[in-house]
């Protein structure tokens, strides 16, 4: 088995910490280093993380939280784009990023359009695989509160039943199960871009071998 180092950026996240868990258990990934907060995403560069196989990106902030559009964009997109781009010039032939359900790069909605945004740019860096994750709320245990998201997981959790078919990608995703798809994704032979909503998240997740929960 060739080294797989694997490079993750918001380790300090809800899904950053579970991720950096489940990679933690699984012997493919020989070597894992989280980018720490004191880390310059804005100024990221290859030699930072020379030998990067696989880049996870769990950055992502609120427009709440960041205080403005510009601030919110810098982190959901600037930083994103930046890791993705030193992660090739790395040599990292595989990205897996966190986005959002409803992610457009037309939409109206300014949080949305800005998860479209990036997921376009890093598409165009030439990732032997690029596999986007779109979850709808998250649960866990979170270091800080969010009270906008935390309202909308309580209606999705009570219509719940109610999320079927091509609603289904709005249910709840145990932060736990992204992390053990994600970790999955990376070790798939799978080429080309994929987008990945509840079913498919859930589905990687219990197909991971071996068993990472």
């Amino acid at each position: 088995m060739s080294p797989s180092r694997a490079i993750v950026a918001g380790a300090s996240g809800l899904t950053g910490r579970q991720l950096m868990s489940v990679l933690g258990e699984d012997p493919f990934y020989q070597d894992v280093r989280a980018l720490r907060r004191q880390d310059n995403l804005a100024a990221l560069h290859a030699g930072q993380i020379p030998g990067a196989t696989h880049v996870f990106c769990c950055l992502g902030t609120t427009l709440a939280r960041a205080g403005s559009r510009e601030a919110f964009r810098e982190v959901d997109f600037d930083y994103v784009v930046r890791l993705a781009r030193a992660g090739r010039e790395a040599g990292a032939a595989r990205m897996m990023v966190v986005s959002s359900v409803g992610a457009d790069p037309a939409s109206a909605n300014f949080y949305l359009r800005v998860k479209g945004e990036m997921e376009q740019a890093l598409a165009a860096l030439g990732f032997d695989a690029l596999h986007v994750f779109r979850p709808s709320f998250l649960m866990g245990k979170r270091e800080e509160t969010r009270r906008g998201e935390a309202l909308g997981l309580h209606l999705a959790r009570a219509v719940g039943w109610m999320l079927a078919g091509s609603l289904s990608k709005y249910r709840p995703m145990p932060a736990r199960v992204l992390a053990q798809a994600m970790a999955a994704a990376g070790r798939s032979r799978l080429e080309g871009r994929h987008i990945h909503h509840y079913d498919e998240i859930v589905r990687l997740a219990a197909a991971a071998t071996p068993p990472l929960s």
